[in-house]
């Protein structure tokens, strides 16, 4: 009975300690999309991301949602999201990390436009950084995690359950960061296809 007892005790220390070591996760939800070429603009892909959020293990957050209907919309918010949903995606990090998910399309159907991506970006107390890669496949335990605190951080955004956040330039450049490294890891996993050429409509 001691020796389970004291076997208990070091399984939670392990299990709290993990966690304990992770300072913030970032999430973002994206999209590869395309500006059209002109006459005077060659075009060029991009990402735009549809969700960004800085995630605290005690539930605070700094977001970034977008939105395009009827218009493009911008908000940068605080807020605060259950503990238990950080928690469970925390638990979650290992079988993302099995996983092993690689960009593996993009659609080009009239737009120019993947299927929504996932990657998170996790640091650690000691500046320590692991980035993970997923999209929702088959209702997994890992799919429910995330979305989750996808929609926990839409409700409180579109409740108007949020301060408007203070610093917005340190939080951009965040944001720039995780947007470069998708852009160069996706783009090495699968190049992207050519650029459409300009053709210019002729009316008689």
């Amino acid at each position: 009975m001691k020796k389970l007892l004291i076997g208990l005790i070091f399984f939670c220390f392990g299990c709290s300690s993990s966690q304990k070591d992770i300072r913030s996760i970032e999430v973002i939800c994206y999209n590869w999309d395309l500006k059209y070429p002109t006459e005077s603009f060659k075009g060029k892909f991009y990402i735009q991301p549809k969700l960004y959020s800085i995630l605290n293990l005690n539930g605070e957050n700094l977001s970034y949602v977008c939105e395009f209907s009827p218009n493009k919309t911008e908000v940068y918010f605080h807020s605060k999201i259950d503990v238990k949903l950080i928690t469970d995606l925390v638990k979650s990090l290992p079988e993302i990390d099995k996983s092993k998910v690689l960009v593996s399309s993009y659609k080009q159907d009239g737009c120019m436009e993947s299927s929504s991506m996932f990657r998170l970006k996790v640091v650690y107390s000691n500046n320590e950084e692991k980035y993970y890669q997923y999209y929702f496949q088959n209702s997994s335990n890992i799919d429910s995690a995330i979305k989750k605190i996808y929609v926990a951080l839409k409700v409180n955004q579109i409740d108007g359950k949020y301060e408007k956040m203070k610093d917005t330039l340190s939080f951009a450049e965040k944001k720039k960061a995780i947007i470069s490294f998708s852009m160069h890891n996706d783009t090495l996993a699968m190049p992207l296809p050519g650029l459409p050429v300009y053709n210019k409509v002729k009316f008689k």
